[in-house]
C-alpha cells in the first residue's frame, strides 16, 4: 500500500517531513524501491543504521533511526526511540485497516500445517493474506502485516516465540479478532524454563480475545484459555472437544480420511496429527459464518512448504522429508506417521538434535530414542544429542550410524540404506538434516 506522510506520523505518534507518499516500508536494503521508508534495525549481529547511505542511493525516501543518529546528506530521518518497536507500530496500523477478522496462530506444533489449512478454509469466503515462511518473529510479523494487499479482507498471522513476553508483544501488534493456540508441549523450555513457562507464554496470545480456539493438548490449555478470553472452542478428533469429526481413521499411506454428516474428505497431507490440525481450522471457520462442509472441502488441496510433513518417493524408497524443525510433539508425530508408511518395509530413521531443550535435553531426548528403539528400524542415523542417546538407551550395535553434522552422516549412510526403505529424516533447523536428503536419493 502507498503510505502517507500523515498515516507514518499517526503510526508512530512522531513528527515525518512533508514530502509525497511513501511507495512502500522495507527494513532491507537489497530489495528497497524508490520512494520507500526504510527502517533501520538493529540486531545482535548487525545494525542497519550503516547502510543509511546505501538506502538513500536505492531510493529511500526517508529513514526511520534510533534517536542519536547522525544526519545523513539528502536522505531525510524520523527518529525514534527503538526502530523495532517503530517497526511494529507501523504493522499494527495497517492491520487496522483490514475490514474483515484478524486471526493469530501460536503453538509448540503445528503452527504452519493449522496455518495453511486455515487460509484455505477462510479463502472461500474473504480474500485471505498468511504468514509466508516463517515470519512468525517481532520482525516478521510486521512486515508480514506490511505486505498485506489492499483487498486484503482477512489475515491470518503466526506468532512464535522463544523467550518470554514475546507472544504478548506480538498479539498487541497483531490485535487478533480470534486466536489459536494449537498445543503446548516441551519445546523453546531454555527460554521459558518449563512446559508450564511455555503454556503461559502460548496462552498469552488469548489474552482478551473475542474467541479462542485451542487444541486438547495439554488438558489445562482449555482452562487456561477460558480465564483469558471471553469464548473457547477446543477443537480436536475426540471426546471431550468441542468441534471434533463424526468419524476418522488414517489409511495404510498415513493420509487422514475425516467425516462430518454426509461430507468425507482425505486430507493431502499425512499423519494422524495433521487431522487434528484440521479440526482446529474447521473449528475456526465454523466461528467465523464459514460451513463444517464447505471448510472440510478446502483442505482436499492444501499444501506445506517444502521440508514439512513432505513424502517424496525415490527409486523404491520412500521418505517422509520432515528436516525444517523438531522438538519432542513433532518427532513423536513424524515417528507415527512413518510407522503407518511403512507396512512391512525396512525402516530407516535420520533424526538430528531437537534443539532449545534446556534442562529437559537429555530425558526428553532418551524418551524418543526409546520410542525409536521399540519400532525395530533396519537402520539409524543419528547426530548430536541423539547419537548419545540412542547408544545410551538401546543395543541397536552396527544400526546405529553417528556423525558430528548432517554431510557426514549422509555420506555414513548412503551405501546402507535398503533399496526399498521408508526413510524418515527429521530435525531442528540449526541441524540442517535436509542435507542428508542428496545422500539418499542421488542412483535410486
Amino acid at each position: 500500500m502507498s503510505w502517507t506522510r500523515e498515516a507514518v506520523a499517526a503510526a508512530l505518534g512522531v513528527g515525518v517531513p512533508e514530502g509525497p507518499a511513501f511507495t512502500g516500508i522495507t527494513t532491507d536494503t537489497r530489495t528497497l524501491e524508490a520512494g520507500n521508508l526504510f527502517v533501520a534495525l538493529t540486531g545482535e549481529r548487525f545494525d542497519a543504521h550503516n547502510f543509511l547511505e546505501q538506502a538513500r542511493d536505492a531510493g529511500a525516501s526517508a529513514a526511520v533511526v534510533r534517536e542519536g543518529t547522525s544526519p545523513v546528506s539528502r536522505l531525510p530521518l524520523i527518529t525514534v526511540p527503538n526502530t523495532l518497536t517503530a517497526l511494529g507500530r507501523l504493522g499494527a496500523y495497517r492491520r487496522r485497516l483490514v475490514p474483515g477478522p484478524v486471526v493469530a496462530i501460536t503453538g509448540t506444533a503445528g503452527k504452519t500445517s493449522t496455518r495453511e489449512m486455515l487460509a484455505a478454509v477462510l479463502g472461500s469466503r474473504w480474500r485471505v493474506h498468511a504468514t509466508h515462511g516463517n515470519r512468525n518473529n517481532e520482525v516478521g510479523v510486521p512486515l508480514t502485516l506490511l505486505a498485506a494487499p489492499d483487498d486484503a479482507e482477512v489475515l491470518v498471522i503466526e506468532a512464535g516465540a522463544s523467550v518470554p513476553g514475546e507472544i504478548a508483544r506480538l498479539r498487541d501488534i497483531i490485535q487478533p479478532d480470534l486466536a489459536v493456540v494449537t498445543n503446548v508441549s516441551a519445546g523453546h523450555v531454555e527460554g521459558f524454563g518449563s512446559v508450564e513457562g511455555a503454556l503461559a507464554e502460548k496462552v498469552a496470545l488469548l489474552a482478551g480475545v473475542a474467541e479462542a480456539v485451542v487444541g486438547p493438548d495439554p488438558a489445562a490449555l482449555a482452562e487456561r484459555a477460558r480465564a483469558v478470553a471471553r469464548h473457547v472452542t477446543v477443537a480436536g478428533l475426540d471426546v471431550p472437544c468441542d468441534v471434533r469429526p463424526d468419524a476418522w481413521q488414517v489409511g495404510p499411506d498415513a493420509r487422514a480420511t475425516l467425516t462430518v454428516g454426509d461430507v468425507s474428505v482425505t486430507l493431502p497431507l499425512v499423519g494422524r496429527h495433521q487431522a487434528a490440525n484440521a479440526m482446529l481450522a474447521v473449528a475456526v471457520g465454523k466461528v467465523l459464518g464459514v460451513p463444517v462442509a464447505q471448510a472440510l472441502k478446502q483442505l482436499d488441496a492444501v499444501r506445506l512448504p517444502a521440508g514439512r510433513v513432505e513424502v517424496r518417493q525415490a527409486g523404491g524408497r520412500t521418505i517422509l522429508h520432515d528436516a525444517y524443525n523438531s522438538n519432542p510433539a513433532s518427532l513423536a508425530a513424524a515417528l507415527e506417521t512413518v510407522q503407518a508408511l511403512r507396512d512391512s518395509r525396512p525402516l530407516v530413521l535420520v533424526v538430528g538434535s531437537m534443539l532449545e531443550l534446556g534442562a529437559m535435553q537429555q530425558t526428553e531426548h532418551e524418551r524418543l530414542a526409546r520410542m525409536m528403539v521399540a519400532m525395530r528400524p533396519a537402520l539409524v542415523g543419528a547426530e548430536g544429542a541423539f547419537a548419545t542417546a540412542l547408544a545410551s538407551v538401546g543395543d541397536l550395535g552396527d544400526r546405529l550410524v553417528t556423525a558430528a553434522d548432517a554431510d557426514q552422516l549422509g555420506a555414513a549412510l548412503a551405501g546402507r540404506v535398503p533399496p526399498d526403505a521408508v526413510i524418515l529424516i527429521k530435525g531442528s533447523r540449526g541441524t540442517r538434516m535436509e542435507r542428508v536428503l542428496p545422500y539418499l536419493t542421488s542412483g535410486t
